[in-house]
């Protein structure tokens, strides 16, 4: 005989499940029932999770049984295999281990099958060595148990598994050195209140079946001729798909998020989850976040019902779900408005915003809701679009409202605020508070001596894009009247980019109003921008009275070389320097 010398397979001694589940175990002589049948695994139906193959196309051997039983004198026959995608070059058995004293008989009846006879009580070890092309090597081992006296009972190694309500089938048996007599299963240990069902309990294989998930312990009793028993013990674990629970079902608003918080138990932990979405109204896109924890958030965009699922999944890969209804009701828009918008007076200015909406926008409109005081701007234009144009008249902060209404009736509103800038070094306004009349505003330049001349600009020279030079070369010291209101409320402007270093006169006129007509003067200068360096009045001008319409000498503005301003009121000791109108007289 052949003895070959490799690496063994790891084993554990006593165990029942070792190298391999496919040998053949044949006992010759007795024919007694009692030997162990020729694979005590069965596969119930749960996957362990524990990869212990080889890799693919090495050298693998497998002896069966790790643990084999017979008495003095019986013989057994072992049988092991070998498998190579090279090809296997040598294989057999051999005795590595006996008792003390002890001088079996071992026939090598094939390369892969032998025969012991024991001639002791005791333990014998047998190993089974193979070699392939490559010159790679494997073995394995087999203990042989001669017994002589009590019975022995076999169990199923390790804890095995099922499913809830799944049936598993527990094959255990019994040696003994004459015969063994009885079998007999017992539940000795089991979650509470669970009872589960126990099929061929008083034979060697036992259907098991439970619906209650938990660890059950089971115990084989097997009793021999001289009524000698003897026990083993075998764990049941009993698993299932994750228990999972999702919320109730939501109603919320579109574009608001709504929060979704499931629950996932396993008794043997949970690997993975997930939130999907089943049900969406046309054109939704709305997905949860995030997608892979047992709470999500999801926006709907859209209005209708929703349906998402969630599922876990547990480490045997077995996974449970459930669902969840999502209803979204109408929302209004959702309306975006810049920020604060700047300009200068009389400046076109376009103004957009934008709106986002469960459905459609169907209206917009557009209102001058703020402006100030003096102001006649006109409302923006046009008053029904997402982008209209508006044009301040006077130096100030507006507020312009826009609603959009969507195709549910439901509304929302923003506001934008409009900031007209003085961009002149010398802005004077004018502007009162009578319907139908006429007040003239008047700037008269430094070293001017009389009204209504070309040192004074006025709506006689200065309207209209007329050209007034004053001052230097260029256009920058050239006044500017803007405005000339002949039908009442104003406002007139009178403005210089780059005044001249000098004193400047505001005068008003009451070109036409019988009166009272309460004025308001406005002075921009040294870089005021929004705010007026100065206000006078209201003061009220009166017309067609004796000596003719009223005049009012309002104030002195001086400029200095580098922009500065300081401004006088002319009003005397009795009030404001209000009388007739005398063109001459400055």
């Amino acid at each position: 005989m052949r003895t070959l010398v490799f690496f063994a397979c790891t084993i554990s001694a006593l165990l029942l499940a070792g190298c391999g589940a496919r040998s053949i175990l044949s006992v010759d002589g007795d024919p007694d029932a009692s030997t162990p049948p020729s694979d005590a695994s069965v596969d119930s139906g749960v996957d362990s999770g524990v990869d212990s193959g080889p890799p693919p196309g090495s050298l693998t051997v497998d002896c069966g049984m790790p643990e084999q039983f017979t008495t003095p004198r019986r013989a057994i026959t072992v049988e092991a295999s070998a498998e190579s995608s090279a090809g296997v070059t040598a294989q057999g058995w051999s005795v590595i281990g006996s008792p003390p004293g002890s001088a079996p008989d071992f026939a090598i009846d094939s390369p892969s099958t032998a025969t012991l006879t024991p001639d002791l009580e005791g333990d014998y070890l047998l190993r089974f060595d193979a070699e392939d092309r490559r010159g790679d090597t494997a073995s394995c081992e087999v203990v042989v148990h001669a017994v002589v006296g009590p019975p022995v009972a076999i169990c199923p190694d390790g804890d095995q598994r099922t499913l809830q309500d799944e049936p598993l089938v527990l094959v255990g048996d019994g040696f003994d050195d004459d015969f063994v007599v009885s079998y007999q299963w017992e539940l000795v240990d089991a979650p509470p209140g669970a009872s589960p069902s126990l099929t061929g309990a008083d034979s060697p294989v036992l259907e098991f079946r439970s619906r209650q998930r938990g660890r059950y312990v089971l115990r084989l009793t097997v009793m021999d001729p001289d009524m000698a028993t003897d026990s083993c013990e075998v764990g049941v674990l009993v698993t299932g798909p994750p228990e999972v629970s999702c919320p109730p079902d939501q109603t919320g608003p579109t574009r608001q998020p709504i929060r979704l918080s499931a629950t996932a138990m396993d008794d043997l932990g949970i690997v993975s989850r997930r939130w999907e979405v089943l049900r969406r109204p046309s054109r939704s896109t709305a997905e949860p976040s995030p997608t892979d924890t047992d709470a999500t958030t999801i926006t709907p965009d859209r209005v209708g019902d929703y349906t998402l699922r969630f599922t876990a999944t547990d480490v045997e890969g077995l996974s449970a779900s459930c669902e969840v209804d999502v209803t979204a009701t109408p929302s209004p828009p959702t309306l975006t408005c810049p920020g604060m918008i700047l300009t200068e007076p009389l400046r076109p200015t376009p103004v957009s915003v934008s709106a986002v909406d469960d459905g459609t926008v169907v209206s917009w409109r557009w209102r001058l809701t703020d402006q100030p005081g003096g102001s006649g701007a006109g409302a923006p234009s046009p008053a029904n679009a997402p982008m209209t144009t508006f044009t301040p008249d006077i130096a100030g902060v507006y507020e312009l409202t826009v609603t959009a209404t969507d195709d549910d009736g439901l509304t929302a509103m923003c506001t934008v605020r409009v900031e007209a800038g003085n961009v002149d070094g010398l802005r004077v306004e004018m502007f009162w508070d009578t319907d139908r009349t006429d007040m003239d505003l008047h700037l008269m330049r430094p070293g001017g001596t009389s009204w209504e001349t070309m040192d004074d600009c006025y709506y006689g020279n200065c309207d209209r894009g007329a050209v007034l030079n004053w001052g230097g070369p260029g256009t920058d010291d050239n006044p500017r009247l803007d405005i000339d209101d002949t039908n009442g409320f104003g406002p007139e402007n009178i403005n210089i980019f780059r005044p001249v270093a000098g004193t400047y006169r505001v005068g008003v006129y009451n070109f036409s109003g019988v009166g009272p007509n309460r004025v308001t003067v406005r002075v921009y200068c040294g870089g005021s921008d929004t705010m007026p360096r100065q206000t006078f009045g209201p003061v009220a001008l009166r017309g067609s009275g004796p000596g003719g319409n009223q005049f009012w000498r309002v104030a002195d503005v001086a400029i200095d070389a580098a922009g500065g301003c300081s401004i006088t009121d002319l009003a005397g000791p009795g009030g404001p320097n209000v009388g007739p109108f005398n063109r001459s007289v400055r």
